[in-house]
């Protein structure tokens, strides 16, 4: 049928296209495990900063929803083997806690920078006449 280089490019290419599928589709969890499933140990390296940009995307949803968060809760939601993982992450991000909660400002950086809570003294306010 097929030679065995053909066979073996085709399941390369299928593990790309899950994972794109996997990230349109908001399913996170399955681009977690795809890590264990990779076709070729070059995939790790890439698949290592995919997984770190989508924590680094759920812990900042997280801080600007919550207004704290169990380590346990951020171990499983991060996907993380141990929660000492999960400290280190919550250290890099600044998270604050007592070991075993994870507490956030209502005023997060995320939300202040999406929604200025003071306009700025170069804000203009007023809308651009229409031009006749």
């Amino acid at each position: 049928c097929c030679p065995r280089k053909e066979i073996h490019n085709e399941h390369l290419h299928q593990t790309s296209y899950a994972l794109e599928q996997y990230l349109m589709e908001g399913s996170y969890n399955k681009v977690f495990l795809a890590r264990f499933n990779v076709p070729a140990e070059s995939y790790l390296f890439f698949i290592d900063i995919l997984l770190d940009t989508i924590r680094g995307q759920i812990a900042s949803c997280m801080s600007a929803s919550y207004t704290s968060v169990t380590v346990a809760e951020a171990t499983s939601s991060f996907s993380m083997i141990t929660r000492a993982r999960t400290k280190q992450f919550a250290d890099k991000h600044d998270w604050k806690g007592d070991g075993k909660v994870y507490k956030f400002s209502k005023t997060d950086k995320v939300m202040t920078d999406v929604f200025p809570l003071v306009p700025s003294p170069n804000t203009c306010w007023s809308t651009p006449r229409s031009s006749r």
